[in-house]
């Protein structure tokens, strides 16, 4: 469950009773989500010119998506395709001399990095990798720095690698240590590796042999990877706790381009990721989640010396954490984006002083690249009621000011601009504790003051992530309240942006203020007068799963529950799940060391109050929450003789990701909710 974003909704026809939207427009609905092309992995070209990105729409066949690379200029103009739609393309990069694009593409085989000259021709093949290309960067001297999975006996050698795949098949898995399987794959043989291309056609480089993954695949990634200016010098982030699937530890090292020995630049408990250099090359940036076991501990700023020597924490006493970062006017300053409120703001941050200057707010944004000084960037922006766009994040005209967005793409307005989207407002209220909880409230499109609605709580996973202003293809708010229903969304402890003291307040108790929280965001979107109390039904996915099973057994205040890849018992989950550092955290040992910490905390141990009709939701290939969990949920709702009704997917993980099953998924979340929902609230009595 952790840091799981949750999975697809979507939607089927609207009931009649949904209010009317205005004329000519209409409330979301499943063929449009599907019908919207999306926008994704935007890139600026060396000089600022161009914008590189991809577009991709649903499959005939509804078994996937397709997509292509599209390029826009940056001070604006009409987007045009490069690539062909045929099939699923990624992460175009432009080359540092800004000739060439590369993306990543399986053309017939495994995903391999191809190459598109800029000035007219056709793609054309780089250096096949083993295993196919995972992610990928252009390093300053025109190498191409690659994670892919190898055999560790074979390194980067091609041949070697396809020995060992053609011995393997058909064996049974073997494992001899943890996190043996990872999100929906066995990984008993394989290792990430950073390879290197080299410019000039050569062999591939391992530059991170050995049995281990570097970077982790639990973690990390490309972003995780730095390369010198002189292209001679590689930096990367490695575990180096003997165990991987108890430790959220990840340590800075830096190797020769050309391959050798690696040095270890940090020593520190937790993660140290995200490595900056500097532009003249004598400073190294980085962030630092500083304790030991915990994913979700709040990021610092680091800065020291090329060589990890000198370090200090620049944001030791800000309470954000921040996420992308960069290097801007010239090297002094850095800037980064940090989540707030459930918004995204960019900072500046003077490295001398430790002063920090917001640059933008309000907006929710993802994937930011920004430019060679970092003066400007390009980023995806997006909302609750509009898919992300590519937009340029750029000074004002003025000397003073926040960055000014400007969109590069309207992809979704062939769709949206015949949609009329429910209205999103903030929620608040009061904790049993006193303090101050957070959420919003969506309403459907036509909602006329006064009017009440049946409404649906929707719980966000994590437990440590929030719903935020944005939008989602997996987890859709407004298909919601396209059915007439006002939508509770609780950011309850726990949730992201709120300061770290809230994040943390989750930990060891799970069922407590979490619950808590929601049942008075619910109770306050009641007291509004635009949720109708006595027609309620929650649903959620990953820990949002769990507190849907968890609230079975705390109250009978709703009338349906649906749960997908949720915990029914914490004891058993920790032996289903792979990345063990999650569950040690959160209830501060294993079941053997606190085993009244788990049964405390598990839906199985109040099954005896279960009376909720719930629908459960699977998928069969997840391995963050193993099936059995869906299975047991569902066995102990029927022998309890609650109604109930379950539905596997056998071809999805934590998420339910191919559109076709989104479609029949939702078919079954909305007749169950139309189901229970349907049905008028008692009208009151006189005494």
């Amino acid at each position: 469950m952790p840091s799981a974003l949750l999975l697809a909704l979507a939607l089927v026809a609207g009931p009649a009773a949904a209010p009317a939207a205005p004329a000519g427009r209409h409330p979301l609905t499943i063929d449009d989500l599907l019908a919207l092309p999306r926008v994704g992995d935007p890139d600026l070209s060396p000089d600022g010119a161009l914008i590189a990105f991809t577009v991709a729409r649903t499959a005939p066949d509804g078994g996937g998506l397709r997509s292509a690379v599209w390029v826009v200029g940056a001070r604006g103009g009409e987007p045009r395709r490069l690539t062909r739609d045929d099939g699923r393309v990624r992460a175009p990069r432009f080359s540092p001399d800004g000739k060439r694009l590369a993306f990543v593409a399986a053309r017939g085989g495994a995903p391999q990095l191809w190459l598109l000259p800029l000035d007219g021709g056709e793609a054309s093949p780089a250096a096949q990798v083993p295993g196919g290309v995972g992610e990928y960067r252009w390093a300053p001297d025109g190498a191409l720095l690659v994670v892919a999975d190898v055999d560790p006996a074979c390194g980067a050698e091609l041949a070697c690698n396809e020995r060992a795949d053609a011995a393997a098949a058909g064996q049974p898995y073997r494992a001899d240590r943890l996190l043996f399987r990872h999100w929906d794959e066995w990984r008993t043989r394989k290792r990430a590796h950073l390879l290197r291309l080299p410019p000039d056609g050569g062999p591939a480089v391992d530059l991170t042999p050995g049995d281990r993954d570097a970077p982790p695949v639990s973690r990390g990634g490309i972003g995780d990877v730095e390369v010198s200016a002189d292209g001679r010098t590689v930096y990367f982030v490695a575990v180096t706790d003997p165990v991987e699937a108890i430790s959220t530890n990840g340590d800075l090292f830096a190797v020769p381009a050309a391959g050798g020995a690696a040095r270890q630049l940090t020593r520190a408990p937790g993660w140290d990721g995200s490595p900056r250099l500097s532009p003249d090359g004598r400073r190294l940036a980085w962030l630092r989640q500083p304790r030991a076991g915990y994913e979700s501990d709040r990021r610092h700023v680091m800065l020291a010396a090329a060589d990890g020597s000198g370090e200090r924490d620049l944001t030791a006493a800000l309470d954000l954490s921040p996420d992308q970062l960069w290097w801007a006017d010239g090297g002094r300053a850095l800037r980064f984006t940090a989540e707030v409120a459930g918004t995204v703001e960019v900072h500046e941050l003077d490295p001398a002083t430790g002063r920090t200057t917001r640059l933008l707010a309000g907006r929710h944004l993802e994937a930011l690249v920004p430019s060679r000084d970092g003066r400007v960037a390009v980023a995806l922006v997006d909302s609750m009621a509009a898919p992300p766009e590519v937009a340029l994040l750029s000074p004002p005209a003025r000397r003073q000011g926040p960055l000014e967005v400007a969109f590069r793409t309207r992809f979704g307005a062939a769709v949206l601009d015949a949609v009329e989207p429910g209205r999103l407002r903030r929620l608040e209220a009061t904790g049993q504790d006193g303090a101050a909880i957070h959420g919003w409230l969506l309403t459907p499109p036509g909602h006329q003051p006064g009017q009440r609605h049946p409404a649906v709580v929707l719980i966000h996973g994590g437990p440590q992530g929030a719903w935020t202003d944005g939008w989602s293809y997996r987890w859709n708010p407004q298909l919601y309240a396209a059915r007439g229903w006002t939508v509770v969304l609780p950011n309850p402890r726990g949730s992201t942006g709120w300061g770290q003291a809230y994040t943390d307040a989750v930990r060891d108790d799970w069922g407590g203020r979490p619950y808590q929280d929601i049942m008075a965001l619910t109770d306050a979107a009641v007291a509004s007068g635009e949720a109708d109390g006595a027609r309620l039904c929650a649903a959620g996915a990953s820990y949002g799963g769990y507190m849907v099973n968890w609230i079975n057994g705390q109250t009978d205040r709703f009338r349906c529950l649906v749960t997908h890849a949720g915990d029914f018992d914490t004891a058993s989950a920790y032996s289903d799940t792979e990345e063990l550092w999650f569950p040690e955290w959160e209830m501060k040992g294993t079941p053997w060391e606190r085993p009244e910490a788990y049964a405390r905390s598990s839906p199985s141990t109040f099954v005896k109050n279960w009376k909720t009709p719930t629908l459960v939701s699977h998928g069969e290939r997840d391995y963050r929450v193993a099936v059995t969990q869906g299975l047991s949920t569902f066995t102990a709702l029927q022998r309890r003789g609650v109604e109930s009704r379950l539905l596997v997917f056998p071809d999805e993980n934590h998420w339910v990701l191919k559109p076709r099953n989104t479609r029949i998924f939702y078919q079954e979340v909305f007749a169950w909710l139309d189901r229970h929902l349907a049905s008028p609230s008692p009208s009151p009595t006189t005494p």
